[in-house]
C-alpha cells in the first residue's frame, strides 16, 4: 500500500523583486556588484509568482525589455508605482526577459523563467506480507500428433482455367514449343479480344475439354499415337496461322468462318469422299 504525505506538492515558485534604496537618486548602482535591483537577476518557473515591490521613497516602474527597444511591456509593465506599492506577474513563457525603469532607465534587471522541475512526492510505503501460495504443477500428458501427408492431386481443372493446349501440349512435349504457343497466340490476341471470338472460345472450351484430357493421356502412353496425332496438327496450325492477320471484330469473323471450313474440309470432307470413292469402286 502506497500513501502520499498531504505537503508533499509546494505551491508555486515566489519571488520578490525590490529597487536598491537611493537608486533612482542618480546613475551608478548599475556599475555595483549588486546592481539596482534586490535581486538583479531573478530566477522562477513558469506560473509562478514575481511581486514587483516599490519599497523605495520613490515612484518606480517595472516594464519588460530595454531603454532602446521601440516596443516596451510585452511581457509586463507594472506602470508606475508610488512608494509601498507593488504589482504581479505570472510567467507563462520560458525564456531571459530585461527589464527597466521607465522612470530611472538605467536601473535594469533580468528575469530567467524556467521550467519548473517536478518535485518528487514523498512517498511512505507499507509492506504488507502477502501470503505464500503453493502451486500444484500437474504434468499434461505429451500428444504426439501424427502428420499426415496428402498426396499432391494435379486436377484436370487448373488445367482447364489456365486453357491449356492439352493435346497439343502432349504431342510437342512442352508448353513452350513453337506450335504451342502459336495455339495460345491466336486465342490470347486475336479471339479473346472480340466478342465472337470470345464466345466461340466458351463453347468451344466445354467441349475441348471433355475430352482432350484423355487424348493426352493417350499421347504420353504411346509413343506411336503420339506421333499420329502431331501428324494431324499440322494441317490446322497452318490454317489457323492465317487468323494471326484477324485485327477487327469483322476480319475475326471472317477468317475464323473460313479456317473453320478449310479444317472440316481437310479431317472429315477429304476422308468422306476418300471413303465414298473405295466403297463406289468396290461395288463396280
Amino acid at each position: 500500500m502506497i500513501s502520499i504525505a498531504p505537503d508533499a506538492f509546494a505551491d508555486h515558485h515566489e519571488i520578490t523583486i525590490t529597487p536598491i534604496s537611493g537608486s533612482g537618486s542618480g546613475s551608478g548602482c548599475e556599475l555595483t556588484d549588486k546592481g539596482c535591483y534586490n535581486p538583479s537577476t531573478a530566477t522562477v518557473n513558469v506560473g509562478g509568482v514575481v511581486i514587483f515591490s516599490n519599497t523605495d521613497s520613490v515612484s518606480h516602474t517595472f516594464s519588460s525589455g530595454v531603454p532602446s527597444d521601440d516596443v516596451i511591456g510585452t511581457e509586463f509593465n507594472s506602470g508606475m508605482l508610488a512608494p509601498g506599492d507593488s504589482a504581479e506577474w505570472i510567467p507563462q513563457n520560458i525564456g531571459e526577459f530585461s527589464y527597466f525603469d521607465m522612470i530611472h532607465p538605467w536601473m535594469q534587471g533580468t528575469i530567467i523563467v524556467q521550467e519548473a522541475a517536478a518535485e518528487e512526492p514523498v512517498v511512505v510505503e507499507e509492506v504488507v506480507e502477502e501470503p505464500v501460495v503453493v502451486e500444484e504443477v500437474v504434468e499434461e500428458p505429451v500428444v504426439v500428433e501424427e502428420v499426415v501427408e496428402e498426396p499432391v492431386v494435379a486436377t484436370q481443372e487448373s488445367e482447364e482455367e489456365g486453357g491449356g493446349c492439352l493435346i497439343a501440349t502432349a504431342a510437342y512435349g512442352s508448353e513452350l514449343a513453337p506450335q504451342v504457343q502459336l495455339l495460345r497466340e491466336i486465342r490470347d490476341n486475336q479471339l479473346m479480344n472480340t466478342e465472337s471470338g470470345s464466345a466461340f472460345m466458351s463453347s468451344f472450351n466445354e467441349a475441348y475439354y471433355s475430352f482432350s484430357p484423355y487424348i493426352a493421356d493417350m499421347e504420353r502412353e504411346s509413343p506411336i499415337f503420339k506421333e499420329i496425332v502431331k501428324a494431324g496438327l499440322t494441317p490446322m496450325l497452318s490454317t489457323l496461322a492465317i487468323m494471326e492477320n484477324a485485327e477487327s471484330e469483322s476480319e475475326v469473323l471472317g477468317l475464323g468462318l473460313s479456317v473453320i471450313a478449310l479444317n472440316l474440309g481437310m479431317y472429315i470432307g477429304l476422308p468422306a469422299f476418300g471413303i465414298i470413292k473405295v466403297i463406289q469402286s468396290r461395288k463396280n
